[in-house]
């Protein structure tokens, strides 16, 4: 081995240097170089050389190896004591964790935020590991006391007994469901039960049994059969009730479950199903205590019978409107006094069934109304006044040019919406001649007023016909005659009386009076009406964002006039939602 008495060490990793005589021990003579590009015997007199460079060479690798294994040896060194530091500073931020200081009240909000909302799509199965409230109580000892000791947690039970027939025996089922719900200690539950296959007989069903007086809100997609087999028990807090059906075959059969006596709370009733009157033909539920009903069908007489036992009814959804404008009707009116918002689906096989259901209704305290035309024909709008004289929010979905004559429909239909002040148009494709209509500069002696009371207008994913998107002029000035400073630059008209109308023995217009709104569509504005002025103007992101560069600079140039010459900020006037 070589003599390292004198050897010089490198600052870095302590290891031998080379000496200067040593980096050029390498060098070659001409003679070295000749005997080694062939294979004659080198002479006596260079046989000593030769060894003694077969012996430098030995100490040579010695004292190489010898540095290898330093360098090798500082290097395990230096990479244990960097494990040692990491593991340090991991232990260290780990005790310095924000989440260590966390109370347990606000690591429980946390945990609430996990379990999603009423019937959402993205609640976990009950008896997924990988969702909550398993998966919390599997984090740490701190986090699993809370978990199993928050029974809030563990009141969303969703059973999809087609996903569990694949992985966990209908034994093990039963027994972590029962787990689930001993944990829930009392509280009410929201149950979603899911099968295409009978389960009549599966053994979660008696310990869903031991459960049932706590649902509170309960959603099932099972066999009617299946759902039969749970009549009997006392319903005595549930509120709201979905029921989807996947077998039509099963609609014949009487669902009794839901009695009055069974459920005496029930209040809110929706039905998914692609035939939803012979879906609710034999279902039996106490209708007379419902304030909610989604999706109901108005297809005949029957139906509207049943409507009419609804006196408690406040929020009604109407899908499906089979009553074709030809069809007769018999019976009284339907009377709903409690009723407060009402949405109308009219499909394409039933035109003119909206204006005829809405005809035949008396709703003296509706706020809200939401209509949706499918159809791409002539609309047909409700043309009684009666049940518009409390209405403020309105909400319409149709194509007014898929006919020529839909744009006056709608307009007229505008007059009787005096009290409107929230308006959102959905896919409308607007006109000039809509525009116009709505522009209060406009408006001449004796003809109608629309929307009057308009305070905030959302134009929802609506386009522009051509000839109004290549001169946006006609919706700029309707917007303007809105806005606060037209309306408060114009003179309060004078209250107009409506000729031959005559006086009742009250001494009131007698068609104010006839009407029993207060209000008469053919009347001008009276000096306080002519105050109110639109407040909120919101157009969807998209409509210049995601359409062609002509189109953004259109609505750019609107906003901007819209800003400058109503004499409001943009932040106050237009709003650019963020719709995805």
């Amino acid at each position: 081995m070589a003599d390292t008495t004198n050897a010089k060490y490198c600052a870095n990793c302590s290891c031998v240097l080379l000496q200067p005589g040593e980096e050029a021990s390498g060098n070659r003579t001409a003679r070295e170089e000749e005997l080694f590009r062939q294979n004659h015997p080198p002479l006596d007199v260079e046989l000593p050389a030769f060894r003694k460079i077969v012996e430098d060479a030995r100490a040579a690798l010695e004292d190489v190896d010898s540095k290898i294994f330093q360098a090798r040896q500082l290097l395990k060194n230096l990479l244990s004591a960097r494990q040692r530091a990491e593991s340090h500073l991991e232990e260290a931020k780990s005790v310095l964790h924000p989440m260590r200081s966390i109370p347990n009240e606000l690591l429980l909000e946390i945990f609430s935020r996990c379990i999603p909302e009423i019937f959402s799509d993205e609640d976990p199965d009950a008896l997924d590991p990988k969702g909550a409230p398993w998966l919390l109580a599997r984090v740490c000892h701190r986090w699993r006391e809370l978990a199993v000791n928050t029974p809030q947690l563990w009141t969303h039970v969703r059973l999809d007994f087609d996903k569990h027939r694949r992985h966990i025996s209908d034994q093990q089922c039963a027994y972590k469901l029962g787990v689930f719900t001993e944990r829930s200690r009392g509280l009410p539950m929201v149950v979603y039960l899911g099968s295409k296959d009978s389960i009549e007989y599966h053994p979660v069903l008696p310990v869903l049994g031991a459960s049932i007086p706590r649902w509170r809100h309960l959603l099932v997609d099972i066999p009617r059969s299946s759902l039969q087999r749970l009549s009997g028990n006392n319903f005595s807090m549930l509120r709201t009730m979905l029921l989807q059906y996947n077998d039509e075959n099963q609609w014949h059969l009487t669902l009794d479950v839901f009695k009055s006596a069974s459920a005496p709370v029930l209040r809110s009733l929706e039905v998914a199903a692609e035939e939803p009157w012979y879906a609710l033909e034999h279902v039996v539920v106490p209708w007379s205590q419902i304030t909610s009903i989604m999706s109901f069908p108005a297809f005949d007489t029957d139906a509207l019978n049943r409507l009419r036992t609804m006196a408690n009814l406040e929020e009604l959804s109407v899908v499906n409107t089979g009553i074709y404008w030809h069809t007769p009707l018999h019976g009284n009116d339907v009377l709903l006094s409690k009723l407060r918002r009402l949405t109308m689906t009219e499909n394409i096989y039933a035109p003119g069934g909206s204006k005829k259901f809405f005809s035949i209704l008396t709703v003296p305290v509706l706020s809200e109304l939401a209509l949706e035309y499918r159809a791409k024909s002539v609309l047909h709008f409700p043309t009684s006044p009666l049940p518009l004289g409390n209405l403020t929010k309105l909400s319409i979905a149709c194509d007014i040019n898929s006919h020529v004559e839909n744009t006056q429909h709608i307009l007229n239909f505008f007059t009787l919406t005096h009290r409107v002040e929230w308006l959102r148009l959905y896919d409308l494709n607007m006109t000039i001649e809509f525009a116009d209509g709505l522009n209060l500069d406009k408006i001449t002696d004796g003809s109608p007023v629309r929307l009057p009371s308009l305070r905030f207008l959302d134009i929802h994913e609506c386009g522009f016909a051509p000839a109004l998107y290549s001169d946006l002029d006609p919706l700029f000035y309707m917007l303007y005659s809105r806005s606060a400073v037209a309306v408060e630059g114009k003179q309060a008209a004078e209250e107009t009386v409506i000729p031959n109308a005559g006086m009742d023995g009250n001494g009131q217009n007698a068609a104010t009076n006839e009407t029993g709104m207060g209000f008469d569509p053919r009347a001008r504005l009276d000096s306080e009406d002519h105050r109110r002025c639109l407040k909120t103007l919101r157009f969807p992101r998209w409509l210049y964002v995601h359409t062609r560069k002509e189109w953004q600079e259109a609505f750019l140039e609107l906003t901007s006039r819209v800003e400058l010459e109503c004499g409001v900020t943009m932040r106050d006037t237009v709003v650019f939602p963020q719709y995805p």
